[in-house]
């Protein structure tokens, strides 16, 4: 694929990204807490290891997991990476079930490396997801025996542009910074209807910050690596705007409008992780563990509360013979394992995540690949007034790679 083809798609990739933001990325119920649910969004061979990547490389295309291996990138080559995902999901809770599906874009990222000396990668990417809906909520109207309707439903979510560098220090020893900027909108529509008339209350808040992270990795004995990150801690300001409106006697009215209103600020924790790889042979092996002090940011919130939160990953693959003629040989074969303690706590209980990931890492062309992993995660439990989320997950990724920068030889 020439440049011009590479900036065409590049481009498109941008606007149907912009687009889809604006649609619900997740149905989890858990999505009203916070500036919602973590996205599962991911890229490459990550999203079939069990969601592990600290201690990584390069070589076989982006890796968010850690900036330093940015440096590790096929020297004078391009890469374009994207993907999309759906989900789909059952929730239970008492003697109720129901059924959600969503799709969505999860990444755009670009990518090169000069000479070797040093990778960049720029990437838009969603951070959390909203995606809510509490339907039929009955209640009485107070001095009288009628009864009002309450519908809500929440959307949006945090997207993240940010800047990864990754530089090699010597042939044991990468570091990277990334540089992150955090915006989006939640929006809360509520409507509440009664025999004669119904209410409107629409509100969206509207966040933004930066947020900094430093990745290191080092290779021992040519054979073990490790790797390192830290998110540094950071504050999201906020502003919104409200409109209440009334509908009663066949007429609309607005009650009230208000713009730009200071909202709370979010803060973001300290983020802590860890990383190990090894490869034996044709057989890749990986483990991660991340820490998010959340404890200690001193939130609260009306549903539960903030917990720190631990998040352990394994994840294998193996690939017969990557130089095999034979294209099922040069297939990689993937699988993972995760647990995430979440961050937060309703009732005493943490809303915990198990989840089991499988891939494969399908070539085209001779440096490109084409990555399809599936997920199955169960978030939360029916205890006490909890839900209890059952979610299939198929993501698609595709990775192009071009070389861009060597020299000619005749001139």
């Amino acid at each position: 694929m020439n440049k011009l083809k590479y900036i065409m798609v590049s481009a498109t990739l941008l606007g149907l990204f912009g687009h889809s933001q604006s649609n619900n990325l997740t149905g989890s119920p858990y999505s009203l807490f916070g500036l919602g649910v973590e996205s599962n969004s991911g890229t490459g061979r990550n999203s079939g290891l069990g969601k592990t990547g600290i201690a990584l490389d390069g070589n076989y295309g982006i890796n968010l997991y850690n900036p330093a291996s940015f440096a590790t990138l096929n020297s004078d080559e391009f890469i374009l990476d994207f993907g999309g995902t759906g989900e789909f999901a059952n929730l239970s809770g008492g003697d109720l079930s129901e059924n959600k599906s969503v799709y969505n874009f999860t990444n755009v990222s670009f990518g090169f490396n000069i000479d070797g000396k040093y990778g960049i990668v720029l990437t838009l990417k969603p951070a959390t997801s909203v995606g809510y809906e509490l339907v039929g909520l009955q209640s009485n109207i107070e001095g009288s025996n009628e009864q009002f309707t309450t519908n809500i439903q929440g959307s949006g979510g945090l997207n993240e542009l940010r800047l990864d560098y990754g530089r090699k220090i010597n042939n044991n020893l990468n570091v990277g910074v990334k540089a992150s900027h955090l915006f989006g909108t939640i929006k809360e529509s509520e409507s509440i209807l009664t025999t004669n008339s119904y209410l409107d209350v629409t509100e969206e808040n509207y966040y933004s910050g930066a947020q900094l992270g430093l990745g290191l990795q080092y290779k021992l004995l040519e054979k073990h690596n490790f790797g390192f990150t830290v998110d540094f801690p950071t504050v999201l300001k906020g502003t919104k705007d409200v409109v209440i409106g009334k509908y009663s006697n066949g007429a609309y009215s607005i009650l009230e409008e208000t713009e730009d209103e200071r909202i709370d600020n979010f803060y973001l924790p300290l983020k802590l992780g860890f990383g190990y790889s090894t490869k034996i042979k044709n057989l890749l092996l990986t483990a991660d563990y991340n820490k998010s002090f959340w404890s200690t940011t001193n939130q609260s919130d009306a549903i539960g509360s903030y917990t720190d939160q631990d998040i352990y990953g394994l994840g294998a693959s193996y690939t017969i013979n990557p130089s095999s003629k034979k294209y099922w040989k040069r297939i990689d074969y993937r699988m993972g394992l995760n647990y995430n303690s979440g961050y937060l706590k309703v009732d005493d209980t943490n809303i915990d995540t198990y989840a089991a990931t499988f891939g494969l890492g399908l070539p085209v062309g001779k440096r490109s690949k084409l990555n399809v992993s599936y997920m199955l995660s169960k978030k939360g439990t029916t205890d006490s007034i909890l839900i209890e989320e059952y979610v299939n997950t198929i993501s698609l990724n595709i990775s192009l790679s071009d070389l861009w920068f060597q020299k000619r030889k005749y001139q």
